[in-house]
């Protein structure tokens, strides 16, 4: 085998500019994310969809879109702000992860903490 095909074989790794080239990418899914939220925010007429519920006692199909619409790209936008922040600081990356997943894991908002932690192994989905 020549060396060159020997080399074929190996992945390419990943270099601090292949970092540096992925900042911009993860920048515009941040700013895509963020004109998407603050269209939503325009038309919503409370701040979450429960607290549209209790005032008006229901919500229709569209109006919860966008309420739904408003929640996703605030977690679009959280991820895009986590990918900018891993590609321009790699090493703090790591923790960064397991600090959110532990953060994930004790959200109780949906009243299912199961759901998130392994109650045998303590480990988080």
């Amino acid at each position: 085998m020549k060396a060159s095909e020997q080399q074929a074989l190996i992945p390419q790794e990943a270099t601090p500019d292949t970092l540096i080239d992925l900042i911009g990418k993860t920048q515009q899914v941040t700013k895509a994310a963020a004109v998407v939220l603050k269209a939503c925010r325009t038309v919503m007429d409370t701040h979450t969809k429960k607290e549209h519920i209790d005032k008006w006692g229901g919500i229709h199909a569209i109006t919860e879109a966008v309420y739904d619409c408003a929640d996703l790209a605030q977690r679009i936008l959280d991820a895009g702000l986590a990918m900018e922040n891993m590609c321009a600081k790699p090493a703090t990356s790591r923790q960064m992860i397991l600090i959110d997943d532990l953060r994930r894991s004790l959200d109780t908002d949906d009243g299912d903490v199961e759901a998130t932690v392994d109650p045998d192994t303590g480990e988080i989905d």
